[in-house]
């Protein structure tokens, strides 16, 4: 598209959302006409992709996000690794609603599950008493409308959870689960939570965190 300028850079986030499944990627090298990502993977699973077929994608350029789309030219192996080519990225569009781009970050975090049969409108609707049970946890990722978090138990869909974060003052969210997945690996289970009714000065701070996080990694790689 016309009128945008993307900037790439070497292990810049990807993100391909399949089937309802967003797997993530990182660009591992640049060429004039083409570029090199690692093989998208969603937890254990690696997103099969062919030669020939074209893909769509979220990209981020410091401040901006956009849907791009290429050609898979064929795969590659650099250092015994697999690496996926593509033609370069052509922008579909600048994505306006920052708030679903979604930044992999395992930071400290608290949260409670709330207790069943209730339904809580927001944060004014729960009981002071249980922000005394928040229990320590580490995120897996973060965006504007939600974030993943790593719990010893499980935690069904549609049952609210009182969460604090510090990004890098601290907030406390309501939030709804969305997803409950079982890490076989690790023997523990990942929380897909929405936020509730946030406050949208609240997701302006956490959209203002994840974007800084971009901007510091981009600076390391430069």
């Amino acid at each position: 598209m016309d009128g945008f300028n993307i900037k790439l850079y070497i292990n810049q986030n990807i993100e391909i959302i399949d089937n309802n499944m967003t797997y993530k990627s990182t660009i591992q090298d640049i060429k004039e006409d083409f570029v090199l990502i690692g093989m998208p993977i969603s937890g254990n699973r690696y997103l099969l992709i062919h030669p020939g077929s074209i893909i769509e994608y979220y990209i981020m350029n410091e401040k901006e996000v956009f849907k791009c789309r290429s050609v898979v030219l064929g795969k590659t192996n650099e250092k015994n690794i697999q690496l996926a080519v593509l033609s370069y990225p052509e922008v579909i569009e600048k994505v306006q609603r920052r708030e679903h781009f979604r930044l992999p970050i395992v930071m400290d975090a608290k949260f409670f599950p709330l207790p069943e049969g209730r339904v809580y409108i927001d944060l004014k609707d729960v009981p002071c008493g249980y922000f005394k049970n928040l229990q320590r946890t580490v995120t897996a990722d973060i965006s504007g409308g939600g974030i993943k978090i790593i719990s010893r138990e499980n935690v069904k869909k549609d049952n609210y959870v009182l969460l604090s974060i510090n990004i890098p003052e601290e907030i406390n969210v309501l939030c709804k689960v969305v997803r409950c997945d079982f890490d076989t690996i690790n023997k523990n289970y990942k929380l897909a939570l929405k936020f509730e009714r946030i406050d949208e000065r609240i997701r302006e701070k956490i959209i203002r965190f994840i974007f800084s996080k971009i901007r510091e990694q981009s600076k390391l790689f430069k």
